[in-house]
């Protein structure tokens, strides 16, 4: 999958934050830390929880789809009104990121295969 190489996912990404505002911190990295096409991933902190959470591709039957992955806590917590609205707003913004990843993917593989 050439179209997700860290370069790549990084401009996507850029311009997905020129576009949208987004409060939380989105950092693409090299997949298992090996550069390569298919080596960009990207983690999305949430500001008022830390589970780790990253967005990647899965490929299904030769399609790759852009999943979000949230690790599993091992502690609960908890959160006041402003603190759910914040975890929305970020979820929201990790909805949108996932969405437009796909959609440049999806135009990716269609102009590498005209």
């Amino acid at each position: 999958m050439p179209y997700r190489d860290q370069a790549r996912v990084q401009s996507w990404v850029e311009q997905f934050r020129s576009e949208q505002h987004v409060d939380t911190a989105v950092d693409v990295l090299e997949k298992d830390y090996t550069a390569g096409p298919e080596s960009g991933l990207v983690v999305v902190t949430l500001r008022t929880m830390s589970t780790v959470t990253y967005i990647q591709p899965v490929v299904t039957e030769g399609v790759p789809k852009w999943i979000v992955t949230f690790e599993p806590r091992s502690e609960t917590f908890d959160l006041d009104g402003v603190g759910v609205s914040q975890l929305a707003q970020d979820l929201l913004a990790l909805a949108n990121l996932c969405t437009y990843l796909q959609l440049k993917t999806d135009e990716a593989r269609i102009a590498a295969s005209s």
